[in-house]
């Protein structure tokens, strides 16, 4: 459901504001031959089903019944305006119409015809099948000099057959194998990369810092929740919001209308609006929601709160009668909000479940940590853990007052035992390590009945543990229950 939610965003977004680049290929490529702007064929979509793909029509109108079905670099079926489409990928962005119909996602294996269809092994072909097909992959990534390397080939059509389209059919079984937002996110970029520098080369491992020790630190910085998280989220959304504002201007007027276009009161109103999307968000409760954990219920929250705050701001506008404020503005800065909002959430789960995913070395279920006991036991018990296996250590808390705030082996003392059961403790935990081993039976006891409370595992050191000698404590924790 996230997957579909980003897919329609992105798709609506990337429609609105491309659509005057839509409108300048659409008249290239009608100066240049005659004939449709749009390129029509069929594809084999999700589960089998056959469905038209949008294109922009690169080649003459007869292209397809003079030549094969693939087609390779100095192709006389090209026109000149599908040269330099076809260079830059232009041709393929009208398929976020198809990404908006729901017959292709952002992100998936490339839709074949149904003539090649019959050439997928057949032990692949369901699993290639299960997903929606995409506008890129680690194929296209891989292969985006297909024409070039097509076009030395004795027989085109038989080299991307017997060679070419196994190779990128591994490549798809790899994401569908793996369809995670991460994956998503790295396919966006190395696609991206591969658009803007083409002839630089790509690493051989599309996750080359897979092993960074980045990964990590990063994933107990977007797991730590406080109090503070609160304020930062509302900073941000009004950041967005405002920037929103100012980016809606800059869409109506252009560059060089940009500030003249606008009032000498246009930055107070902008101030004003900001305000009010900042407090029907806050009445939708977006400040309190981990960006981590965003999905389809928070997009519709924000785009609920971003109606109504769109609504009664230009109501405001209207009464007031400020009539310099653009009215194309006030009809489309909720989008723009309502985009810049979610798509800011999304890039960061996107993040955060990479960096979760790196963070666990693929070793296992990630395994979040809260450990009751700051003295020495809980610093080597950090030391030893964190970071390998899987694990991340979220905070520390600790009943002595003169440790609180305090940051030993790298986590952060942020409160007391007894504040073990607040939300903003244990969201994002998986398990609750109970490292007192020096404390009286009674506290103790006290301790691992608060932490068996909270649902998460929870697991001990045991009174006689040294954990300095050993080499991988957590292989030696008792189990609490």
């Amino acid at each position: 459901m996230l997957k579909r939610t980003v897919d329609l965003l992105a798709a609506i977004a990337g429609l609105a504001l491309l659509s005057p680049l839509f409108l300048v290929i659409a008249l290239a490529i009608k100066l240049d031959t005659p004939g449709p702007v749009f390129f029509r064929q069929e594809r084999v979509g999700m589960y089998g089903r056959i469905f038209r793909i949008f294109k922009f029509r690169t080649m003459s109108t007869d292209g397809e019944t003079r030549g094969p079905l693939v087609t390779v670099t100095g192709d006389a079926r090209v026109t000149r305006t599908g040269v330099l489409l076809r260079r830059y990928k232009l041709d393929e962005l009208p398929q976020l119409i198809d990404v908006l119909r729901g017959t292709m996602s952002l992100v998936g294996p490339r839709p074949e015809v149904p003539r090649y269809l019959e050439h997928y092994p057949a032990h692949w072909r369901e699993r290639l099948l299960s997903v929606r097909p995409g506008i890129t992959d680690f194929a296209s990534v891989r292969y985006h000099d297909e024409g070039e390397r097509l076009a030395g080939a004795d027989d085109p059509e038989r080299e991307y057959l017997e060679v070419v389209l196994p190779t990128k059919l591994r490549y798809a079984l790899q994401y569908v194998d793996e369809p995670t937002f991460a994956n998503d996110l790295r396919v966006i970029g190395q696609t991206l990369r591969t658009i803007a520098l083409p002839s630089l080369h790509l690493p051989r491992s599309l996750t080359a810092m897979n092993d960074s020790k980045i990964w990590p630190w990063l994933d107990q910085a977007m797991s730590r929740l406080h109090r503070n998280n609160r304020r930062w989220a509302m900073l941000a959304d009004a950041a967005i919001v405002l920037a929103c504002w100012y980016l809606t201007y800059l869409f109506r007027l252009g560059l060089e209308r940009w500030q003249p276009g606008r009032a000498w009161y246009d930055d107070w109103v902008a101030l004003g609006v900001t305000a009010t999307y900042l407090a029907f968000l806050t009445m939708m409760g977006l400040p309190r929601g981990p960006w981590r954990f965003f999905g389809f219920d928070d997009a519709k929250r924000i785009a609920a709160a971003c109606a109504m705050a769109g609504t009664l701001s230009a109501a405001a506008i209207l009464m007031l009668q400020l009539s310099a404020v653009a009215r194309a503005v006030l009809l489309l800065h909720p989008l723009f909000c309502m985009l810049g909002l979610a798509l800011a959430r999304m890039a960061w789960r996107m993040v955060a479940e990479h960096a979760r995913e790196r963070a666990q070395g693929r070793t296992g279920e990630p395994k979040h940590a809260i450990v009751l006991g700051a003295g020495e036991a809980g610093r080597g018990l950090i030391e030893a853990i964190q970071g390998r296996d899987g694990w991340t250590v979220l905070a520390l808390l600790d009943d002595d007052p003169a440790l609180q705030r305090l940051r030993i082996a790298g986590i952060t003392v942020q409160g007391s035992v007894a504040d073990l059961t607040l939300p903003h403790i244990l969201a994002g935990a998986t398990h609750v390590i109970v490292a007192m081993p020096d404390a009286n039976d009674d506290d103790r006891a006290r301790a691992i009945m608060l932490a068996k409370s909270t649902g998460l595992t929870v697991m001990s050191v045991p009174k006689q543990l040294e954990i300095q000698s050993v080499e991988n404590p957590v292989t030696r924790l008792g189990s609490a229950s």
